[in-house]
């Protein structure tokens, strides 16, 4: 039987991991923080995954598809459906290597460039009020409380 405490913790994850939806509260700042209807309407349709591969691409620049799973933690196959939706948005352009027929590479369009600006000027907004929350904690009490989300995160069933 788990405790009350347990019981409450994972009640705030379960409750943290359905924040993340496709009409969520970090992508209502990001339409809010632009005036073209083009990235608006582009970003309403993103899921998290999608923004993943479109933040990594606008911090890393032109990458080549195959290469993007390993830095990402995504699956090839979820980097193939994001990077086509990307494109699909006018996002994203996939293009052929020309030493090398068979490589996909992608970069990101301007619109996506702009895209990629916002979840990182986003993610600084969160990071700010995190760290004001975390400054009511001691560095061991954080350090305890990283283990017992890593261990949380990693329990196999």
């Amino acid at each position: 039987m788990t405790t009350p405490l347990v019981s409450q913790l994972m009640t705030e994850l379960n409750q943290f991991l359905t924040q993340d939806s496709v009409d969520d509260q970090e992508k209502r700042w990001a339409m809010q923080q632009t005036t073209d209807p083009q990235l608006q309407a582009a970003l309403k349709q993103l899921s998290t995954t999608d923004i993943k591969i479109m933040a990594y691409l606008g911090q890393h620049g032109p990458s080549r598809a195959k290469s993007l799973p390993a830095p990402t933690g995504l699956s090839q196959a979820t980097i193939s459906r994001g990077l086509t939706k990307l494109a699909r948005l006018e996002l994203a352009t996939k293009y052929r290597d020309l030493t090398n027929n068979k490589e996909i590479l992608v970069r990101l369009t301007a619109l996506g460039e702009a895209g990629a600006e916002l979840h990182t000027q986003l993610d600084a907004a969160i990071a700010a009020k995190a760290q004001a929350i975390a400054d009511d904690y001691s560095d061991a009490e954080l350090t305890r409380f990283v283990s017992l989300m890593r261990r949380i995160r990693e329990i196999k069933i």
